[in-house]
Parts: structure tokens; C-alpha cells; sequence
């Protein structure tokens, strides 16, 4: 991909795709296709988080993606049913507008997503953003099924329903479970090899995407607006917030706001335009400026509600992204 030659003052908007855009959490929904899936997702969602808190080595927030392709390959589950699942996804209202009115000022938008790319090249295709215009995670399922052997498909299938035995409350004995299977059973066998090809786009691996995009439009991280909602976004935050660029939290949980420069809590994406547009015009002082103006405004129902982050207090912020975050996701909004 050749580098694009732009103005040294244009500005690289890079969006989360599911929470700012999307509300469906696409992979909680297609486990929807396996016997039980929904409760098998929150065990491994759960023991991801577990992973990502704690540093594992090599692994990243977001990875729970990866861990449920032995379970999507041993219950047969395709990727037509991927797309399937995509294509009920309803958009965040206003995200079409809003990506129209950053590209009508000449803005660069991209996505950057931890989502099978059956399903970001979806919402992409949906609010006018091009392919080439998204990192997301390859879900080859359907050249991987072949490889799967059926002494492996059976033995995925022994331990999905060993997890299930378990009471969700359980979480030592999950992680117990888990642990062997991921880290010492699973290597072992072939199928172990298949799933190397599985990188989650999440945690510094969207930090490294970001980098790519900002190389490509000759953009420098100062001018840089990433837009983020949960765990997976918080090392993408974080480094533009210290790069003095500009780190919005929309509708976020506790694991992404104390990463951001601000927080916009609402029903409708295109609150954070008037932020990014005070950012363009003025740079990080003039979106500071308009936040405090628009911060101590009286919270309506609708929303939006703005703060500036690094002078705030978070248990003071977290509850009005609680309520627009449940408001627009759902049950999404408990996942991580």
C-alpha cells in the first residue's frame, strides 16, 4: 500500500467498531449457533479477561475471539453463519452520519476492529468505508474444517461440555479447565496448529494497526482521534492520549476510561462531532475548552453527557456510560 502525501494538519479518525458503531457483539451472537453457546461465551469471556489483567504473556484483550474458534470448528458452525449473524446487526444511530460528516471534511476515517472480519466488512460496507480502510481478525473457517480431524472435533466437544458442568460462579475452576485445554491439551494436536493463524485484532495489535494507518496517510500520532468503549481499546487510548492526540471514550466501561482523553456518554454517535471538529480546528486545548463549556450543562434523558477526563473523577463519570452504554447494547454491555 503506497503512502498517501496529505495536509501536515489533516487528522486520522480511527473508530472501535462494536460499541461505537455496531451495538451487536457479533461473537457472543454467533456462538448463538452452538448448543449452549451463549453461557459457553461468558466463561471464556470471562477467563479472557482474566488473562488480559493479568499480562499473560502474549496475549491480548480481546482474545476470546481466538479461544472460541475450537468450539465454532467442532459444532460446525461456517462462515456464511458469520455473515448470517452480521447481517442483523443494527448500526448506533447516527454512526452513518457521523462517518459522512468527518469524510466531508476531509477527515481520513478508518476502523479498527477486534470483530471476524465477516462482520466488520459488513458495518463497514453499511456506513461507506472501504476495505482497505479496516483491520479486523481472519476467520478462515471454511479452510480450516477440513484440517480438522475428528478425534479433535470429539475431544472439543468433551471439554465444551465440561465447561458447561461448571457453574459460571466457579471462575478458579474455569480457569483450571481452561488452562489445561488452551495451553497444554490444545498444543498438542493439530488443531493447535490451525488456530496460529487466528490474530485477534486487539490491544497492542490495534496499536500497531493504528501505527500502519497513521504511516499510510503521513499522519502523526498528535493528530490522531481514536474512538473506544472497552478493554480491548484501552492500549490504543492510552497511547494517543499520551501522544497528545485525542482518546474518546463513547458509551465506555471501567477498563477504557481512565485511558481517554474524554468521555462522551450518549444514545447517538454524532454527539462526539462537535468534539472533533473543536479538535481540528484548535487542537487538543480547543476540545478541552469545549468540553468544559459543554460539561456543566444540566444531564438530559437523551444525553449527550461530556467530560474531560484526566480532571475528573471516574466514579463520577462511570454511571452515565452505564446507562447509555446498557441503553444502546444490551446484554453486549456486560462483555468486557
Amino acid at each position: 500500500m503506497e503512502r498517501v502525501t496529505c495536509d501536515p494538519m489533516s487528522v486520522l479518525v480511527a473508530f472501535d467498531l462494536e460499541g461505537p458503531l455496531s451495538p451487536q457483539d457479533n461473537a457472543y451472537e454467533v456462538m448463538g449457533r452452538v448448543p449452549r453457546g451463549y453461557e459457553l461465551f461468558e466463561r471464556l469471556s470471562c477467563y479472557d479477561d482474566i488473562l488480559a489483567l493479568e499480562g499473560r504473556e502474549d496475549y491480548e484483550p480481546g482474545d476470546t475471539l481466538a479461544l472460541l474458534v475450537p468450539f465454532l470448528l467442532a459444532n460446525g458452525v461456517i462462515e456464511a453463519d458469520v455473515r448470517e449473524v452480521s447481517a442483523r446487526a443494527v448500526l448506533v444511530p447516527g454512526a452513518a452520519r457521523t462517518v459522512q460528516a468527518l469524510k466531508d471534511q476531509g477527515l481520513h476515517v478508518v476502523i479498527i476492529s477486534t470483530s471476524y472480519c465477516q462482520h466488520a466488512h459488513n458495518i463497514a460496507g453499511r456506513i461507506g468505508i472501504t476495505h482497505d480502510r479496516v483491520a479486523c481478525t481472519q476467520l478462515p473457517l471454511d479452510a480450516m474444517r477440513d484440517a480438522v480431524a475428528p478425534e479433535d472435533q470429539e475431544f472439543v466437544l468433551e471439554v465444551q461440555e465440561r465447561l458447561l458442568a461448571v457453574s459460571a460462579s466457579r471462575e478458579e475452576e474455569i480457569n483450571r479447565l481452561c488452562d489445561a485445554f488452551f495451553w497444554s491439551e490444545l498444543p498438542r494436536r493439530p488443531l493447535g496448529g490451525l488456530l496460529r493463524r487466528v490474530e485477534v485484532v486487539g490491544g497492542a495489535r490495534k496499536n500497531s494497526a493504528l501505527a500502519r494507518f497513521a504511516e499510510r496517510f503521513g499522519i502523526e500520532p498528535s493528530r490522531v482521534v481514536v474512538v473506544g468503549d472497552s478493554i480491548t481499546d484501552f492500549k490504543m487510548l492510552a497511547t494517543i492520549e499520551q501522544a497528545g492526540g485525542l482518546a474518546i471514550v463513547f458509551n465506555g466501561n471501567e477498563y477504557a476510561l481512565p485511558y481517554g482523553t474524554c468521555g462522551v456518554a450518549s444514545r447517538d454517535l454524532t454527539a462526539i462531532l462537535p468534539v472533533i471538529e473543536a479538535f481540528v480546528e484548535n487542537g487538543r486545548s480547543g476540545a478541552q475548552n469545549l468540553i468544559e463549556r459543554l460539561a456543566p450543562q444540566p444531564a438530559v434523558a437523551e444525553g449527550p453527557v461530556y467530560h474531560w477526563l484526566p480532571a475528573q473523577d471516574l466514579n463520577q463519570v462511570l454511571p452515565a456510560h452505564k446507562k447509555f452504554r446498557k441503553l444502546l447494547r444490551g446484554q453486549a454491555a456486560k462483555l468486557g
